[in-house]
């Protein structure tokens, strides 16, 4: 039998990360997007610290990284969960052809 041990650890980062995306924890997000978060998050700073209103592109960004992040991770989660399926799957289909050509010898 082939061990799936592999794909359930990928299966568990990703979940963790999932609940920090959603959590809205920076650090579960990849570098490159944590430096978009922070130009953005500057961006908003500034306009704030200068009196104007608000920076709505900035926010906007904002909530693409996070939606883009959660997305990315729930694709990810179920690709590795598919291929986990399709490798239960072929074992046991092995398992059953094994059964039946030890039983057409008799």
């Amino acid at each position: 039998m082939t061990s799936t041990r592999k794909l359930d650890q990928i299966i568990r980062v990703a979940e963790f990360k999932l609940a920090g995306v959603r959590r809205r924890d920076v650090s579960a997000l990849p570098p490159r997007e944590q430096a978009k978060f922070a130009g953005n998050m500057g961006k908003i700073f500034a306009k704030a610290v200068h009196g104007q209103q608000q920076a709505p592109r900035a926010e906007k960004a904002l909530d693409t990284i996070w939606a883009n992040a959660e997305a990315r991770l729930i694709a990810e989660i179920n690709a590795a969960q598919a291929a986990k399926q399709q490798l239960i799957n072929k074992d046991a289909k092995a398992k059953i052809d094994r059964k039946t050509q030890s039983k057409s010898r008799w």
